[in-house]
C-alpha cells in the first residue's frame, strides 16, 4: 500500500450552513464575488444574501457577474482587473464549477505576471509554472466538479476554442462553503449532467490510480455507490434534501478529493475538446456522448481497471469480455437517467467536424501525458465516429 495525500481546503459541510459565513475566518477584508449570469431571481438573491453576510463580518465585497457556464480567458481578465481596482484581497466564487473556476483563474492572475494563458499546461500555453495565488472561498450551488475541493481550473481560450486545464496547489480553495439547500433548485439536466461528470471524475481517476493509492479507491467507490443511489432520487425530486446531500457529498468532495491525488483520463480532455469547440455543449452531455464508445475502446488496455469500476456500479465481470462491465453499467445507467440517446448533432456538430475534434484531442491539447495506455488520433476519430448520433 502506497498513500500520498494533501487536502488543503477547510469543508464547511450541510445543509443551512452558509448562514455561518460571517462567524468564519475568512482570509482577507475585500472580497471580489465572481458568479454567473442569470436571471433567476433566486440567484439574485443569493449574492444579496452572501453581501449582506460579509457586511456582517465587516467584510467589504465587490461582484463581478459576468461568468459563463465556460468561463473564458477574457472574463477571467475583465474580473481581475475589477478586483485590482476596488482593492480586493481575495476571491469567492459563488455558483457551479464554471464560476468558481473562473474565481480561481482570477484569483491566479491577481498574484501572477503576465498573461492567463501563459500558465497552461497543454495546447497553446506557455508552460509556465503556477507559485501562487490569493487566496479563494468557494461557495457552491451544483454538485458535479468537484472543484471546491481540488487545484484545478478549467478556462476556455475564445480566438482559439481550447477549453484547457490549469492546475497547482495554489488553486486549492482554502475554504470550501457546500450547503445542499443550495442545490435544490437546479434543472433536471444539469442535475444528471453535473452528478454523472463526478461518477467519471471518481471513475477515471480509479482507473488512472491502478490500485497504488488506497485512498483514491476508498473515495471513488464512495462518490460511485451515492451517485448511483442518489442521482435518480434527486432527477426526480428535486427538493430531497437528503439526496442533495449525498451528492455534494459525493461530487463536491469525495470526487473532488480523487483529482486531488491523481488526473482522469483522456476521456475527459476529448469532452473538453468537444466543449471548447462547441461551447453549448454542457461537459456532462460531452461526456455522456462518448463515455460508451471510449471506455469499450481502453478495455484492452486496462481490464482489470475496468471491471473494478464496473463492479461499483454493480455490474460483474463479463465472461469472455474482459473489461467491458463498466461500459454496460453506464449504459444501464443512462438509459435510467434518460440521457442515453444525446446526440452530438443536435448541438451543431457534424461528421465533417470530428477529425477536426480528434486533431486537436491528440495533437493540441494532447492525451498521452494523462492516459496509461496510448489512444492514437485514429482511435479517438473512431471513439467519435462511433458515438455518433
Amino acid at each position: 500500500m502506497k498513500i500520498d495525500a494533501q487536502m488543503p481546503t477547510r469543508i464547511i459541510f450541510g445543509a443551512g450552513r452558509l448562514d455561518e459565513l460571517a462567524s468564519l475566518d475568512l482570509p482577507g477584508s475585500h472580497a471580489l464575488i465572481c458568479t454567473g449570469k442569470s436571471a433567476r431571481p433566486e440567484r439574485k438573491e443569493l449574492l444579496a444574501r452572501v453581501i449582506k453576510l460579509l457586511d456582517g463580518a465587516e467584510i467589504d465585497a465587490t461582484a463581478y457577474e459576468g461568468m459563463t457556464p465556460n468561463p473564458t480567458d477574457e472574463e477571467v481578465r475583465e474580473a481581475c482587473e475589477l478586483a485590482k481596482e476596488a482593492g480586493c484581497d481575495f476571491v469567492i466564487g459563488l455558483g457551479g464549477g464554471s464560476s468558481i473556476d473562473g474565481a480561481k483563474a482570477v484569483a491566479m492572475m491577481m498574484r501572477q505576471g503576465g498573461r492567463l494563458w501563459d500558465y497552461a499546461y497543454t495546447g497553446t500555453g506557455g508552460r509556465k509554472e503556477i507559485t501562487c495565488a490569493a487566496p479563494v472561498v468557494a461557495i457552491s450551488t451544483t454538485a458535479g466538479t468537484g472543484t471546491e475541493t481540488d487545484p484545478y481550473s478549467v478556462i476556455t481560450k475564445v480566438e482559439t476554442g481550447e477549453k484547457l486545464d490549469f492546475a497547482a496547489d495554489a488553486l486549492c480553495p482554502v475554504l470550501s462553503i457546500i450547503d445542499p439547500e443550495l442545490m435544490v433548485s437546479l434543472p433536471k439536466d444539469q442535475t444528471i449532467y453535473q452528478g454523472v461528470d463526478a461518477l467519471f471524475h471518481a471513475a477515471e481517476c480509479a482507473i488512472t490510480n491502478r490500485g497504488e493509492n488506497r485512498l483514491v479507491d476508498v473515495f471513488a467507490q464512495e462518490s460511485i455507490s451515492n451517485v448511483l443511489a442518489w442521482l435518480p432520487v434527486v432527477v426526480e425530486d428535486p427538493g430531497n434534501i437528503e439526496g442533495r446531500a449525498m451528492i455534494a457529498y459525493a461530487a463536491d468532495i469525495c470526487s473532488g478529493y480523487t483529482q486531488t491525488l491523481i488526473n482522469t483520463t483522456s476521456h475527459h480532455i476529448i469532452a473538453q475538446t468537444i466543449g471548447g469547440m462547441f461551447p453549448s455543449v454542457a461537459h456532462g452531455a460531452s461526456l455522456i456522448m462518448i463515455a460508451e464508445e471510449y471506455y469499450r475502446r481502453i478495455a484492452e488496455f486496462v481490464p482489470d481497471e475496468l471491471d473494478r469500476v464496473g463492479a461499483y456500479l454493480g455490474v460483474d465481470p463479463c465472461g469472455g469480455r474482459r473489461g467491458q462491465s463498466f461500459a454496460d453499467g453506464l449504459g444501464s445507467l443512462f438509459d435510467c437517467l434518460g440521457v442515453r440517446g444525446i446526440a452530438m448533432s443536435e448541438y451543431g456538430i457534424t461528421r465533417e467536424d470530428l477529425p477536426v475534434i480528434a486533431d486537436a484531442a491528440v495533437n493540441r491539447t494532447g492525451i498521452a501525458d494523462v492516459d496509461l495506455y496510448t489512444l492514437t488520433e485514429d482511435d479517438v476519430l473512431g471513439i467519435l465516429q462511433r458515438s455518433y448520433r
